[in-house]
């Protein structure tokens, strides 16, 4: 005896020489085939919703960190700036003193003054 089966979607048909025999797939109540299907579809949507949400607030985070890194940063250099123009000034002015006793001091030496 030969056997074969063929499938088109929810049919299967097992033939042999002299029986034919075809299998359906019929649900009870379609309804409730589609409230299953729509319930499957939105739970893969909002699975996916939540995994872009996680992967939202994650960068969310890191930019956070990165903005505070930054932050940190800029408030020390900052710092670093002020006490680098105060210590210029200080010696700018230090040169300046001594530069103004030094040429005194020389002008009284030469008499000039």
């Amino acid at each position: 005896a030969v056997v074969s089966t063929q499938s088109t979607g929810n049919e299967w048909e097992i033939s042999t020489g002299k029986l034919s025999l075809t299998v359906e797939r019929h649900y009870q109540d379609e309804e409730k085939e589609m409230v299953e299907d729509t319930t499957d579809n939105i739970i893969s949507i909002m699975q996916r919703i939540l995994r872009k949400i996680k992967h939202i607030k994650s960068e969310q985070k890191y930019y956070k960190e990165r903005e505070a890194q930054f932050r940190t940063v800029s408030y020390a250099t900052s710092a670093r700036v002020i006490w680098y123009g105060i210590i210029t000034a200080l010696t700018v002015v230090s040169t300046g003193c001594f530069m103004v006793h030094n040429m005194k001091s020389f002008f009284i030496k030469k008499k000039i003054v």
